[in-house]
């Protein structure tokens, strides 16, 4: 009889969004009332405004819709027999990690990803910030250009580590548009905006990281019944709660250590890795980072590896 697999869940952040990201999971015996607790806390449902195209990719809309999909897959997982040893998540979707390991509830999900949210936003009231999806350079190339447009006086970093080859970078938004030809001369797979509203996890969000800090201090967590990878180190989140909230607010303004979560998981022995809730950005990933374990999307329940 084979050995049972050592399973990771993975749990995807923005710019995986899309309109149809709820689709196949209102059904859900918690659809309603999850769903309800995000529309008051939006004070509205954005998906059925006029303007809902536009809304999706705002930073409240796009984390609160990540984390009601993700959260709901993760129920009908548990409902299929899925017991996972490991969790990991990708941005906000870190924060569902922590949910899936007990570590909050689901209404302190909203809380807490909504203020998160709100103070991100509010680093970009009087500046405009971007993301870029970089594909088929290397970290040292990518970084040279990052240094030549710092060195001109334009912010622009590495935001997201996410596979050999796979970077996002952020940075003021005159400051990306100046990068999309120096990266397109040195002939990348691929270059894309990602739709997202502003630089995240960059050092022009240390004032949001500071006040989310504020607000981690005075909340009561749980303690992890899994272990939950750690965005900023790359290793497992820290059991002392006080510990683990530092890392919590410094991953607001630290680059996300994608790669190095997952090697923390193959190194742990998981050798089934699911994507837990819209999207196949982190199954995308995996399949590069080591093509010998499983790697599959709960949108379509199908193997990429």
């Amino acid at each position: 009889m084979r050995e049972a697999r050592r399973t990771a869940l993975l749990f995807p952040g923005q710019g995986a969004h899309a309109m149809t990201m709820l689709d196949g999971l209102m059904a859900c015996p918690s659809f309603g009332e999850r769903h309800a607790c995000i529309v008051e806390r939006l004070k509205g449902d954005p998906l059925r405004r006029p303007d809902a195209a536009e809304l999706i990719n705002t930073n409240p809309v796009s984390s609160l819709f990540t984390v009601l999909a993700s959260s709901l897959s993760l129920d009908l997982l548990r409902v299929q027999g899925t017991r996972p040893t490991a969790l990991a998540g990708y941005s906000v979707g870190q924060w569902t990690a922590l949910y899936a390991a007990g570590v909050v509830s689901f209404e302190q999900l909203v809380d807490i990803v909504h203020t998160r949210a709100s103070f991100m936003d509010e680093c970009f009231a009087e500046r405009r910030g971007a993301m870029l999806a970089v594909i088929g350079l290397s970290l040292p190339a990518v970084e040279q250009v990052c240094q030549e447009l710092q060195a001109d006086g334009w912010f622009l970093a590495v935001s997201n580590h996410n596979c050999v080859g796979q970077y996002s970078l952020s940075g003021e938004l005159a400051a990306v548009e100046r990068a999309i030809p120096l990266l397109a001369a040195m002939q990348p797979k691929k270059i894309q905006r990602l739709p997202v509203a502003g630089a995240w996890h960059c050092a022009l969000l240390a004032e949001a990281e500071r006040r989310f800090l504020a607000f981690l201090e005075e909340l009561p967590l749980g303690r992890p019944s899994l272990p939950v990878c750690d965005n900023v180190s790359g290793g497992f989140l820290p059991e002392d709660g006080r510990e683990m909230k530092r890392r919590l607010a410094r991953q607001v303004a630290s680059p996300v250590q994608w790669e190095q979560c997952m090697q923390t998981l193959l190194r742990a022995g998981c050798d089934e890795f699911i994507e837990t809730g819209f999207g196949k950005v982190l199954s995308s990933f995996g399949f590069f980072i080591n093509r010998k374990v499983l790697h599959r999307s709960f949108c379509d329940q199908g193997s990429t590896g």
